[in-house]
């Protein structure tokens, strides 16, 4: 298997990989504080921000939203992005879930 390189990313997850860029910029600065696991799924054109969450308050909701508000800018409005959130004791993640992680709380 060939790898992709600077000349020829052709073999790349172009897409894939823009979109995570993008959410982590979206996010810089505003991830919820009680979150313990942010990420992105990826399909198409179909964007989901995945939140897990040790409690939900209104300034964590307020966080979220201007995520989504914030990636749906920087990818444009042929891009459809939803967002949802789950309320858990401890993160919860898998590399098969189909979820790009780009933010886990430290484990205590």
């Amino acid at each position: 298997m060939s790898l992709p390189t600077p000349d020829e990313p052709g073999r790349a997850p172009i897409w894939e990989n823009y979109v995570i860029a993008q959410t982590v910029e979206a996010s810089r600065g505003q991830i919820p504080e009680h979150t313990l696991a942010f990420g992105v799924e990826v399909h198409g054109s179909r964007l989901r921000l995945r939140f897990q969450l040790s409690e939900a308050t209104e300034d964590d909701e307020a966080d979220m939203s201007d995520i989504v508000s914030e990636l749906g800018a920087l990818v444009g409005s042929d891009v459809d992005v939803e967002s949802s959130y789950e309320v858990r004791d401890h993160r919860q993640i898998h590399p098969s879930d189909g979820v790009c992680w780009v933010f886990l709380s430290r484990v205590s």
